[in-house]
Parts: structure tokens; C-alpha cells; sequence
């Protein structure tokens, strides 16, 4: 390899920081052509599902994203929650992974902290099981009774005072699991599901039949609803800024395409290289 070809690959690295954080400032100003929403996505579904909501509606929050996939779905996971806060519903809070209980106490805290009031939003913590635990959180609530393996039950609350469940999913506890242990045992209530992009396929059937009312499993569909909500003075306070900008997106996924490419090329050049060696005689 030549000096300069070396120097390149030593500059490549800050060359690309240096170019990422140019798209992150060029990009933060409105650019139609890099619009991440559609308003023809789904998020219409989540949009009909809350606009059906009933005053002071009970919200079922099963909170179990994992942190490799979260930041995806941040930016839409707040937005919705304040929309239910800013239409007078209570959020009651289950976790049923360690990753998810520890996300949502951070997020608990942080809406605490913007503003919502505390007796909104209800913790019922972690419990421990993984589908047992569902399964049995979903007889409890059947049975209207606040005896039972799941404490933190509100005034023991039954499956009819529940006006939604909301399931922030990841890759090890998602709507998938709340489709096949809990809805069957509860299907009064409905479902609706926020998740990362590499859940969609899983999920499709489900929203296809019925058994998830709304899904909102990409950053378009995401960017698409959080385009459409309309909060009050309050709720505001609880949403941060709306991610990263589109142009940085594209720059990112540009490198990261270059990266692949110039390790498969290479790749592909050592291979021919040494099949011509064998080759020479």
C-alpha cells in the first residue's frame, strides 16, 4: 500500500465524524426530500385506537424494550405516552425483563421530572416469569382481584377497567408474547404495539388479523404519528427533540453501505488474487 493510500485509510475515520456531524447541523432544518414521515403509514391505526380512548382511561403499559433497539423507538415511545397523558389517561407500568423495569423507571423518572403528575402514572414494577408472569398478570386482571402473584395492582383493578394495552417491545419480551398469553385470557382489551424495525415481519399477521389494533414497528411509521400529534402546553414538556436528522440518517447508512462494500471488494480481491497464483505454474 502506498503512503498515500495509508494516509487515507488513517483520515477515514475522522473524515467520517467530521462529515456526520456536518449532516446532523445541515440537517435539522425541514428537507422534504428526506421526510422520514408517510402519512399514509399505519400510524392512522394508533390514531383511531386513541382517539377511542375513554376519560381517564387505564393504560397497560408493558414496558420491556432492551437497550440495544431502544434508541430507535425512543423518540415515538415518548411522544405517545404524553399524547395519552395530554388525553387524561393513566399509565400503569409492568415490566417483565430486567432491561425493560430499569428503562422504565429511567423514563418514569424522567416525565416526573418534565412534569406529569405521579399518581398518573403508576408503577406496578417487574415481574419476575417472563410468560408465566404474563400469563398470570392476565388471569389476575380476569379475575378482578388484587390477591395474586402480581402486586401493584391498582385497587385491584379487572380486564374491563383496562382501556389499552400498550407494549413496548424488544427482541426478548415483545407483542408477539402479549398476541399469544395474554389476549386470549383478556381480549376485551386492545393491543397496541411499539417496537424496533427487526420485529416487523414477526408482527404483520398479527396486525393483519386483528389481534394487534395498531402497530407502529418503523421509524417512518413512527416519524408519521409523531408528525400528526398535536400536544398541549404540558404534555410538551415530556417529548424531547425528534432524533436524529434525516440527513444524517442517510449519511450514516451511506458509510456504513461504503464499509461493507470496500470489505467484500476486498475480500473478493484477495480470493482472485490467490487463485491466479495457483494458477502460475
Amino acid at each position: 500500500m502506498s503512503d498515500r493510500r495509508a494516509w487515507l485509510w488513517r483520515l477515514a475515520p475522522g473524515l467520517l465524524i467530521l462529515v456526520l456531524a456536518v449532516a446532523l447541523v445541515a440537517g435539522s432544518g425541514p428537507r422534504p426530500g428526506l421526510a422520514l414521515a408517510n402519512p399514509a403509514a399505519a400510524s392512522a391505526d394508533l390514531a383511531s385506537v386513541l382517539d377511542g380512548l375513554p376519560d381517564e382511561g387505564l393504560v397497560l403499559v408493558g414496558f420491556d424494550p432492551d437497550l440495544g433497539t431502544y434508541a430507535e423507538i425512543r423518540p415515538t415511545v415518548r411522544t405517545i405516552l404524553a399524547d395519552l397523558l395530554d388525553r387524561g389517561a393513566r399509565l400503569a407500568f409492568v415490566s417483565l425483563t430486567p432491561e425493560g423495569r430499569a428503562l422504565a423507571i429511567a423514563e418514569r423518572a424522567r416525565m416526573v421530572r418534565a412534569g406529569a403528575a405521579p399518581d398518573r402514572l403508576i408503577d406496578i414494577g417487574f415481574v419476575p416469569g417472563a410468560e408465566a408472569a404474563l400469563v398470570a398478570l392476565a388471569r389476575q386482571l380476569a379475575a378482578g382481584s388484587a390477591d395474586g402473584v402480581v402486586a401493584g395492582l391498582p385497587e385491584a383493578i379487572a380486564a374491563e377497567d383496562v382501556a389499552m394495552g400498550l407494549v413496548i417491545g424488544g427482541n426478548d419480551m415483545g407483542p408477539r408474547s402479549w398476541v399469544e398469553q395474554f389476549r386470549p385470557r383478556t381480549d376485551a382489551i386492545p393491543l397496541v404495539a411499539v417496537t424496533p424495525s427487526v420485529l416487523l415481519p414477526e408482527l404483520r399477521p398479527y396486525l393483519a388479523s386483528g389481534q394487534l389494533a395498531a402497530l407502529v414497528a418503523t421509524p417512518r411509521d413512527g416519524a408519521a404519528y409523531r408528525a400528526t400529534v398535536d400536544l398541549g402546553a404540558a404534555a410538551a414538556g415530556l417529548v424531547d427533540e425528534d432524533g436524529p436528522a434525516p440527513l444524517a440518517i442517510l449519511v450514516g447508512l451511506l458509510a456504513a453501505i461504503a464499509v461493507l462494500g470496500a470489505g467484500v471488494g476486498a475480500r473478493l480481491a484477495d480470493g482472485l488474487r490467490r487463485a491466479r497464483g495457483r494458477e502460475t505454474p
